[in-house]
């Protein structure tokens, strides 16, 4: 009996992570470059959560993402500019999956970020 009430409580646990961590929606980002003469700033990305992979776009559109998130790490990815470059952005998702904070790579800049899930 002890081992069937186990089993029950640890399965209803991982859905309680599961539920919690579900990203789809839109997400107001805030960025700030490490260096300070470089102007950062915020945006709204949209995103699709399917298992653990992430798809959607940023800027009203211009930029597509992709990403995954593994428990509570969440990592994406977006292309902007002309040429376009890769801006990926790693970070962890709060237990209930409305904000999110980490640090962003782009060439050889970096920074940090904050988002929140509108």
């Amino acid at each position: 009996m002890r081992m069937i009430v186990a089993v029950v409580f640890a399965g209803l646990a991982l859905v309680v992570v599961v539920a919690a961590s579900d990203l789809t929606g839109t997400w107001e980002v805030d960025a700030s470059f490490d260096d300070a003469s470089m102007a950062g700033g915020g945006f709204d990305c949209a995103f699709k959560q399917n298992g653990e992979q992430l798809t959607g776009a940023c800027a009203d559109g211009e930029a597509p993402l992709t990403g995954e998130l593994r428990g509570q790490t969440v990592t994406w990815r977006i292309s902007a500019g002309n040429p376009p470059e890769t801006t990926t952005f790693t970070g962890t998702v709060d237990e209930a999956g409305r904000s999110m904070k980490g640090r962003f790579t782009r060439v050889d800049k970096g920074g940090t970020f904050t988002a929140s899930k509108q």
